[in-house]
């Protein structure tokens, strides 16, 4: 599979470094990887969106760099496992600002979605393959959000093949920005929220 998809060994050496000593058995795992990145506070001032190749040579990621690389690690190291992009949109009523979040979405083998995911907000962390279907997953977010003092909008779910099939997502070494724009138009559901 390695050459298939033309990681090298140093790649593949680095994906171990991240995961330390946690055993990659089960899709789920890869969030032990994730949990080897730090997370990229500053991303306003240089926002760069990141391929797998590069998350995987930087010190610090995004929520959205942890979820292309959970995604591409998915397809690596378990093949055949079902994955999606969930991104998911929300506002700060205090400061009028709009921020997005973006999560792997895997499926266990009995159905049951879990998810991947990469931020400075303790609830907007991992979540473990318990839900039914993708607006669950979403609901257990905009949960957060709202216990946050945010207002949840809007989300959607894709994969990368679909919302970016012309950009090179595992190993482009430059800016992926074009991806948050793509992921955008993937939104197709809101949140009804009782106050």
């Amino acid at each position: 599979m390695v050459g298939q998809l033309s990681y090298t060994e140093a790649e593949l050496r680095r994906v171990q470094e991240m995961a330390g000593a946690a055993p990659l058995l089960a899709p789920g795992d890869v969030r032990h990887i994730i949990d080897g990145c730090q997370y990229l506070d500053e991303w306003r001032a240089n926002y760069r969106i990141q391929s797998v190749r590069s998350s995987l040579q930087s010190a610090r990621i995004t929520c959205i760099d942890a979820a292309i690389l959970s995604y591409g690690l998915l397809e690596l190291l378990f093949s055949g496992t079902k994955r999606r992009l969930l991104a998911i949109h929300r506002r700060d009523p205090k400061k009028d600002e709009e921020c997005g979040h973006c999560v792997t979405l895997y499926w266990e083998n009995d159905g049951r979605i879990g998810a991947i995911s990469k931020s400075s907000f303790k609830g907007l962390g991992h979540r473990e393959p318990v839900f039914a279907d993708e607006a669950s997953v979403a609901a257990s977010y905009a949960r957060a959000y709202l216990e946050m003092g945010f207002q949840p909008l809007y989300f959607g779910v894709t994969t990368l093949e679909e919302a970016a099939p012309d950009l090179d997502w595992r190993f482009h070494q430059g800016d992926l920005n074009e991806i948050s724009t793509r992921l955008q138009a993937a939104y197709a559901y809101g949140f009804v929220v009782d106050y």
